[in-house]
């Protein structure tokens, strides 16, 4: 298909963002080509176009957002425990416990709401790691969402222990599925963490993603435990443990990073390596971590939500606001601070907003919208050379989002990329394409989602499963 808009998104981290008039041509599941034009131009395009040919002037097109770490099934946990369950080590004390009387068929259906969720977000492409690999491919396929799906492995502990071998071969069978495939649902290998994952392991996974061009996805340094098991095993940092047993030769996906020294990041690669930050989701469950620290070792990183049993949400977009945010944040817990409180002298207010300033200038590009923005489009759309995304450019895949600029969140959209980055604007949302197929067509996309009899139907299973789930419990 030939689509054309006034409005649309064009570049990446690297090259930069622009917002211009352009033509964009769709076969099958892929980009075929950009071609900035005018009206005039896309007409004569058109003429030439046997196909469908959609003029989406009035509308914004923008790459959908990727949302590069999640647990889709986690989705029915939501406000399981309370906030006193956040205190301590959420993922042993909670989580795992629930997770130990899940069944295949739980995951599924749990996951397709989590599906419905993302995609009312504007999210096409997500990063799953979770149990039940072969069910969490099925609820992508079901809801139109596309993804890599990582089957969790653990050996050491966690609820995926008895389910090792079975997860290990939902990896490879999902490697070997040409159906999905062409959905844009891949595999990765997903370890777990370091303290649930043994040596062994690691080195089988790691010759599993080098053999395979595999992408490693997994849960690091995300809790004091974990980093107090890896000094009293193996004397040394979860990271420093895991770049020992080689596991860092793969191209990884390293996800919270709460407990990451300089020393830790200098063993980092960035030419095959990736940190995962989740704010709202480390807010609840320990503490965001030092992403200024990752940006200054240069180590690359992007924004992503976590699950919606600790973030509460699935909208990547939202995470923005907070990451724009952190620069300030550092005047507030600063020595200047305490000192300010302690006094209240006009001398330590002085020096308390010199802090403030001498952050915020030395960080300029920081809360830059187009910067912004990549952590949830481009950056993670490169992890993987099998699907590139979170671009709109020849060869990524047709992974589309239209907007009614017209809404009132949109308005008066003199700065498209701030209101996109800074604003509440996934209202405006309205049209959605995953893999070169329309969800619903441009303009319907609420309907198409949530008033169909397959999101009725999904949900009362979901609701089903659940009860089923807790009476286990």
């Amino acid at each position: 298909m030939l689509l054309w808009s006034d409005q649309v998104v064009l570049g990446d981290h690297e090259s930069g963002l622009t917002v211009e008039a352009a033509a964009i041509e769709v076969e099958g599941c892929r980009i075929r080509a950009v071609s900035p034009c005018d009206r005039a131009g896309f007409a004569e395009l058109a003429e030439s176009y046997d196909e469908d040919v959609i003029d989406l002037s009035g509308r914004l097109i923008t790459p959908a957002f990727v949302n590069a770490h999640t647990h889709l099934s986690m989705a029915a946990f939501r406000g399981i425990g309370g906030a006193a369950a956040m205190r301590d080590n959420v993922v042993e004390n909670l989580y795992f416990a629930l997770e130990s009387h899940i069944e295949d068929a739980d995951v599924r259906a749990f996951a397709r709401l989590g599906a419905y969720e993302s995609l009312r977000a504007g999210v096409a492409v997500v990063w799953e790691h979770y149990y039940g690999g072969t069910q969490l491919a099925a609820a992508l396929a079901d809801t139109g969402l596309a993804g890599f799906v990582a089957p969790t492995l653990q050996d050491l502990d966690g609820p995926g222990v008895a389910r090792l071998e079975s997860q290990w071969q939902a990896t490879f069978d999902l490697l070997a599925n040409d159906d999905l495939a062409e959905r844009g649902i891949f595999p990765a290998l997903g370890p777990h963490a370091t303290d649930t994952v043994s040596g062994d392991l690691w080195r089988r996974i790691t010759d599993a993603a080098t053999t395979h061009d595999l992408t490693v996805h997994a849960h690091l340094a995300q809790s004091i435990e974990e980093l107090r098991r890896a000094w009293q095993r193996h004397g040394t940092s979860a990271l420093g443990w895991l770049a020992r047993t080689g596991a860092l030769e793969a191209r990884c996906l390293l996800v919270h990073g709460i407990f990451l020294s300089q020393q830790d990041l200098a063993l980092l690669d960035p030419t095959r390596h990736t940190l995962g930050f989740c704010p709202y989701s480390q807010l609840q469950f320990s503490f965001p971590a030092d992403v200024q620290g990752w940006q200054a070792a240069g180590v690359p990183w992007l924004v992503a939500t976590d699950c919606a049993a600790s973030n509460d949400g699935m909208g990547p977009q939202k995470e923005l606001r907070y990451v724009a945010g952190l620069r300030a944040m550092a005047a507030a817990s600063s020595t200047e601070q305490v000192a300010f409180r302690e006094s209240g002298s006009l001398a330590d207010a002085e020096a308390l907003q010199n802090r403030r300033q001498r952050t915020f200038d030395a960080w300029p590009n920081w809360a830059d919208p187009a910067q912004l923005l990549a952590r949830v489009w481009s950056i993670p759309g490169q992890l993987d050379p099998k699907m590139p995304s979170g671009v709109i450019a020849p060869g990524a895949w047709a992974h589309l989002l239209t907007w009614d600029v017209a809404h009132p969140n949109f308005w008066p959209g003199t700065d498209v990329l701030r209101t996109l980055a800074y604003a509440e604007p996934t209202d405006a949302l309205d049209g959605m394409m995953v893999s070169g197929r329309w969800i619903g067509q441009p303009g319907q996309l609420r309907s198409a989602l949530l008033h169909d009899g397959d999101y009725d139907d999904a949900r009362r299973e979901a609701d089903a499963r659940l009860k089923l789930l807790l009476a286990r419990i």
